[in-house]
């Protein structure tokens, strides 16, 4: 089954920085995988929310991390859907934007 994805505003932030980051230490070809990856990860999300498991052991978020790249997908099931959080990298602060609303 799946479910409508939606996302908190500041979710682009953390994209375009990830992706300019890649873009500028490594190359527009790293960005690229890596935005494709996010993509991939994104329909993972959405065909199998709960198969994922939750972040920090508590039940307000699951992650998802992505396949070669340092990054999680922090997201929400709602009655309307999935909502996606956070984009961080994991070793970013364990506690960054889980207070996103």
């Amino acid at each position: 089954m799946s479910h409508p994805i939606s996302f908190h505003p500041l979710v682009q932030r953390d994209l375009n920085e990830i992706i300019t980051y890649y873009e500028s230490e490594a190359s527009p070809e790293v960005a690229d995988r890596f935005e494709a990856e996010f993509r991939t990860a994104l329909a993972s999300i959405k065909s199998h929310p709960r198969h994922f498991p939750f972040y920090l052991n508590q039940r307000r978020f699951r992650r998802c991390r992505l396949g070669t790249f340092p990054h999680l997908i922090l997201y929400r099931e709602t009655g309307a859907g999935i909502r996606i959080m956070v984009l961080k990298h994991v070793k970013r602060a364990p506690g960054f934007g889980i207070h996103r609303r």
